[in-house]
């Protein structure tokens, strides 16, 4: 599978759900097609949006999953395997996870998610939820926002505000007694206003800017479009600039094939002012990538930041692999620097051919960065999406999410190279790692599940599966 856009995935499994009449309002204790995560950062909680890709219940969800209750539950002996779970006894052993033969088979201890997710913690909002990105509108100490796109009917970002309080949290999009987010909490024209033009279709990752530039950037998947979000306007976060449509942010596959345009993912070079690019002005405005979809590279851009509007600056490509070795799209998926606060290096996922790039984004005779690939490794297939493990000692691991295979590759990035690859449940795509409890969490949209990957050195199953949130088909 193509993970082309949100629509494209729905269309698909809409195939499956046809003639089924009116939905059911969507569980609120449920993981349900799940897409986004994002770990708390106090560790506590992890928050997941379930996509509703299907439109088999009327709305995508927002869930939070108490992750001390789980460390807890798995801390004890589970049932047998097929026992029938209670709120007394959440876990039971699985059936074991094997790639090839029963020999290589290894235990999974697996949770029902109901147990761990308060209705009261749960929202609903329009469908095709992605992903979640994290804003702190008051510093540290004030409450987490958070930002979420959806791609279906109403294409929206919500934003979803939870204040720490004794003991729990509490979660607010001014819900009804129902759960559904108001209208307030839902971008979805320019500047906020009924007339202003509309958010653009398929929506991708939303990025929160991370270098103090109060914004938020939103890429879509089809359209060549980027959309920027100011997230201290006066009655929260506001639509402020989106990209002509006749000046394509994004660049058209390169092979003659077609005409798709779009964007992936977005992430951020750090600044520093004794030495900054020129592009920057010294600091005084963000320096951005953006990983095109459907052409093999990435486009820098700024924010013109008196304005709050976007700043274009050039395409490279990344030639570290051959696009032309392969005939299938999309070609580009996630990015993210290997060290945020120095910003030399670049990680890129190429989805087409699969593989792992890494670039070389020091600062060249020009003063800018320089953008050229210096390493890459060959992937499992329909590589998107990417998170890196920075333990304090050892060695740097990127995890890249491999749709179409049900695994996840583990590319040591010291040495460049893939030093496992983990079977997984059905449909991997987001990874969350965990480092407090060296672990990696990995949404599985098609399972609907999220696995648990070890990630502690001393542990004989290192770089394998051994628990699972929601029960395995």
């Amino acid at each position: 599978m193509l993970r082309l856009s949100h629509r494209w995935c729905a269309a698909m499994l809409l195939l499956a759900t046809c003639g089924r009449g009116e939905p059911e309002p969507a569980d609120l204790q449920a993981l349900r097609l799940p897409t986004g995560a994002l770990l708390s950062p106090d560790g506590a909680w992890l928050f997941v949006t379930n996509s509703n890709l299907d439109l088999g219940v009327k709305t995508s969800t927002l869930v939070v999953l108490n992750l001390r209750a789980l460390d807890q539950a798995f801390a004890e002996e589970p049932a047998a395997a097929d026992a029938e779970l209670s709120a007394a006894s959440p876990c039971r052993v699985s059936e074991a996870m094997s790639k090839e033969t029963a020999e290589k088979a290894q235990e999974v201890v697996e949770c029902e998610e109901r147990y761990f997710i308060q209705r009261a913690h749960s929202v609903r909002f329009t469908s095709g939820a992605g992903n979640i990105a994290l804003d702190r509108p008051i510093g540290d100490e004030g409450p987490w926002r958070l930002l979420v796109p959806s791609s279906l009917e109403e294409r929206a970002v919500t934003w979803i505000d939870v204040v720490r309080e004794a003991g729990g949290i509490e979660v607010d999009c001014g819900q009804d007694g129902e759960g559904e987010c108001d209208a307030a909490h839902s971008l979805q024209r320019l500047g906020n206003d009924p007339a202003g033009a509309r958010l653009p279709s398929d929506p991708a990752r939303i990025f929160v800017d991370r270098e103090g530039y109060r914004f938020a950037y939103l890429p879509h998947l089809l359209g060549a479009r980027m959309t920027l979000i100011a997230l201290d306007a006066e009655y929260g976060p506001k639509i402020t600039d989106i990209t002509d449509a006749t000046q394509s942010f994004f660049a058209t596959e390169p092979l003659g094939k077609g005409v798709l345009a779009g964007g992936f993912a977005v992430d951020q070079r750090a600044c520093d002012p004794a030495d900054a690019p020129p592009t920057s002005e010294g600091c005084t405005r963000p320096l951005l990538y953006a990983s095109h979809r459907f052409w093999p590279g990435v486009r820098l851009f700024s924010v013109e930041t008196g304005r709050d509007t976007i700043v274009r600056f050039g395409n490279h490509w990344l030639l570290g692999v051959n696009p032309y070795a392969a005939g299938d799209r999309p070609f580009m998926g996630e990015i993210e620097f290997l060290d945020p606060d120095v910003g030399d290096r670049l990680l890129a996922v190429h989805t087409t051919p699969p593989s792992l790039s890494l670039v070389d984004t020091s600062l060249g005779p020009t003063g800018e960065p320089l953008n050229d690939p210096i390493d890459s490794v060959a992937l499992c297939h329909n590589p998107n999406l990417l998170a890196v493990h920075r333990p304090k000692q050892g060695e740097a691991i990127a995890f890249i999410s491999c749709y179409s295979d049900d695994e996840v590759a583990a590319v040591a990035l010291g040495s460049f190279s893939v030093i496992a690859t983990i079977p997984v449940d059905d449909g991997p795509n987001e990874l969350v790692v965990d480092e407090a409890r060296r672990k990696l969490y990995v949404v599985h949209t098609l399972a609907s599940t999220i696995g648990v990957v070890e990630l502690d050195s001393a542990s004989p199953r290192r770089l394998q599966m051994i628990r699972r949130i929601g029960l395995g088909g």
